[in-house]
């Protein structure tokens, strides 16, 4: 894999002091998050949880640093799914029977079972290579979700410092002075955090106003002279229980309730899918932030692997960090010398976890998770508004209200469904009809005589062509059929619909029963309706439903459609069929007709006609070959010939098919150049030749007979252009 990288500008030392204060606000980032699940009851776990975490920051920072694709990286524990994760830590911990340590054993095996199991599917979908396809997750879902989580951070944090459970309870619990006393402190960290982010940038804030008020905390205890035991009374600092916090040790393996894990077994797979976006997510905007570019899959397995042996220790899942990843490459730090500084502090701090929690006040932990809650609100769903069109805000809006009423569980179900009904509604609006036309303009390949094209141009609107495109499912087919249904107060002219398929790509089965109901209307309206271009699949679902589709040959059935092999086809039968009410001039005969209109009933035309040597053909003769020298002109009168174009492999392509009142061969006689196509007979026939000797003996013996012919000649150029133009307009 290649392996992505920013240019140092900073030495290894300077880079490894930086590497130090990140890990510094990691630290902080770690306890806070510990200080969620072991509140209260599971206080005696907080040191142990906390060394945990900062064990599952470290490994997977060193992870990622060894086999990642990002040059630098830092991994961290991650707060997405923590307000998620933490109500059903504490309910299996509370249901969990014997010692209080089994409470605290089994709280971290929930934990390090979600770690684990995220790691399980982050190594799934790199191995199966969906990385790609995850990123494909409905934005303002993700969105919406990690607002959701911000919110509950906050109630979390409401939570540790008033002791109390639910909105009304913490309402309740605020108006008191000793529970005030912790909220304020913790309040006016997380808007000074937020304040000190938006004017500078980086860790080093984050970490001077902690430093401030851990100083401010303890100067105000030695002016008030309170103890340790008081202030813990007073709940500004932990209470680690009678003996103290916890140890590692194989004693909890022992204590954990097992089987109570099965009964968060939804909450785990809400982890685990929130997990999946957060990494992409994080990817990402760490690969537009450095300009690197990273194998979203490679990334997914080694980040996987490293989660599965923190969650075998009881860690939270822990993956790249998109902020401390970004600053660091800003800054050109040397990937090694931050890595080293970062670890380091991390595992200093993880020695003296229990330390560290006993004298951090608790207002400091939950002021942190305000910050990060507070943040996460702003970037979420307050920033989002402006960048987000308003049906895609809205989705976040309603994700969020759901989960501050219901709880985020039923707040995924909500949020995947308003995205696909706001992606439905989206694809309703966007048109399925791509091409509108009809026969006026719209004509099938056959080249037909002058009254038969002058009858199709006044009345071919009774043949309406609708070209298809894009995704065929109910919202769509109603589209369609709104566009086909009779308006009141207007004449009924349309006879024929002819709906071209080519450019569906998607469909469902929920179509086949609005096409059907289309079938209906345009049979009480006395139209025929007419399929082209139908794909293998999707001819199969329709024929699966049981649409009436017939063949080019049977009788349709009432509300039934016709099917047809191309476009052209269809266009060529409907035609034929409009043009059956055309009255058939008595008087003459057909061929004299027909060259009388082209050659505007000029009184020479039987002298030119005399000039002509009739032909009969049968279906399958050859009147042209291509690259034939020969420059004579034909004149269809009765029949059909085709004009073919030989393939270098492949059969011959038929590119156009002439009725009566066609001319043949007209270009190569005026441009002096050999025949370009093949042109056989489709149906018996007739063709009058006029040969290249006669052309040139009436250039020199008869000027207004030769005039004439090239009349005629350049009317029935114009009208094949004129088509070829029409045929290029609707490609």
């Amino acid at each position: 894999m290649h392996r992505a990288s920013i240019p140092p500008k900073t030495g290894p030392a300077q880079s490894a002091l930086v590497g130090a204060v990140l890990g510094i606000d990691a630290a902080g980032h770690c306890l806070a998050l510990a200080t969620v699940f072991f509140a209260g009851g599971l206080a005696a776990g907080l040191g142990l949880a906390t060394a945990t975490f900062l064990l599952s920051t470290a490994l997977i920072t060193i992870v990622l640093f060894r086999f990642g694709g990002f040059r630098p990286a830092l991994g961290i524990t991650q707060d997405t799914t923590v307000a998620i994760l933490a109500p059903a830590v504490a309910l299996v911990a509370a249901a969990a029977s014997g010692p209080p340590e089994a409470k605290v054993a089994t709280a971290i095996a929930a934990i390090g079972a979600s770690a684990a199991l995220s790691g399980l599917a982050f190594w799934l979908v790199g191995r199966l290579g969906l990385g790609r396809l995850l990123r494909m997750f409905p934005y303002p879902v993700a969105a919406g979700f990690l607002a959701s989580s911000g919110v509950l951070l906050v109630t979390a944090a409401l939570s540790i410092l008033t002791g109390a459970q639910g909105y009304g309870a913490i309402a309740q619990a605020l108006v008191s002075p000793q529970v005030l006393m912790g909220v304020v402190p913790a309040s006016l960290m997380a808007f000074a955090l937020i304040g000190a982010l938006r004017i500078w940038q980086g860790s080093t804030p984050v970490l001077v106003i902690i430093l401030l008020f851990l100083a401010g905390f303890y100067g105000l205890l030695a002016w008030f002279g309170l103890s340790r035991t008081e202030v813990v009374e007073m709940g500004l600092l932990p209470h680690l229980g009678e003996g103290g916090g916890l140890g590692p040790g194989l004693w909890m393996i022992r204590l954990v309730d097992w089987p109570l894990l099965l009964t968060i077994a939804p909450t785990f797979a809400a982890v685990v899918l929130l997990n999946l976006i957060g990494v992409l997510l994080n990817t990402s905007g760490v690969e537009l932030a450095t300009r690197q570019d990273s194998d979203e899959n490679r990334e997914l397995r080694i980040t996987g692997l490293g989660n599965i042996v923190i969650g075998a220790i009881g860690g939270i899942t822990s993956y790249l960090q998109g902020g401390a990843t970004i600053i660091a490459a800003r800054l050109g730090v040397h990937a090694g010398g931050l890595v080293f500084g970062h670890v380091m502090v991390l595992l200093i701090a993880s020695g003296f976890a229990e330390t560290i929690v006993a004298a951090v006040p608790t207002f400091v932990a939950a002021g942190l998770l305000m910050f990060i809650g507070f943040a996460m609100i702003e970037d979420w769903l307050i920033a989002a508004r402006h960048r987000l069109v308003r049906m895609d805000w809205l989705i976040v809006l309603g994700i969020v209200a759901v989960t501050i009423g219901f709880g985020i569980l039923p707040a995924v179900g909500v949020g995947l469904g308003l995205a696909v009904l706001g992606f439905t509604f989206g694809y309703m609006r966007l048109p399925v009809i791509r091409h509108s036309s009809d026969a006026r303009t719209h004509r099938s390949t056959l080249d037909r005589n002058a009254v038969e094209n002058a009858y199709l141009a006044e009345n071919g609107e009774a043949i309406r062509v609708l070209a298809l495109q894009g995704a065929l499912f109910f919202g769509s087919v109603e589209q369609l059929i709104d566009s086909l249904r009779r308006k009141p107060g207007r004449p009924q002219t349309t006879k024929a619909v002819i709906l071209d398929f080519r450019a569906v790509n998607t469909f469902d089965s929920s179509a086949c029963a609005a096409l059907q109901k289309l079938g209906f209307l345009m049979h009480a309206q006395g139209i025929e309706t007419h399929l082209t271009g139908l794909s293998p699949a999707l001819l199969a679902v329709f024929t699966r439903w049981g649409l009436p589709i017939t063949g080019t040959t049977k009788d349709v059935t009432p509300g039934g459609f016709r099917l047809w092999p191309s476009l052209d086809a269809a266009l060529e039968a409907c035609e034929t069929t409009l043009l059956a009410a055309l009255e058939r001039p008595a008087d003459a005969p057909d061929f004299a007709a027909l060259l009388a209109l082209m050659g505007q009933n000029h009184p020479r035309l039987p002298d030119l006609i005399d000039q002509m040597e009739a032909l009969d053909l049968e279906p399958g003769d050859v009147l042209i070959r291509a690259a034939d020298t020969q420059a004579d002109i034909y004149f269809l009168a009765s029949g059909r010939l085709g004009v073919l174009l030989a393939q270098r492999s492949g059969p011959a392509i038929r590119v156009r098919s002439m009725g009566p009142g066609a001319v043949v061969g007209e270009l190569a006689s005026l441009l002096k150049t050999p025949r370009n196509a093949d042109v056989i007979c489709e149906a018996a026939a007739r063709v009058y030749r006029l040969s290249a000797g006669t052309i040139e003996r009436l250039e020199r013996e008869d000027r207004d007979l030769a005039a004439l012919l090239w009349l005629i000649l350049a009317r029935s150029v114009a009208l094949k252009v004129t088509q070829t133009n029409a045929l290029l307009t609707r490609a």
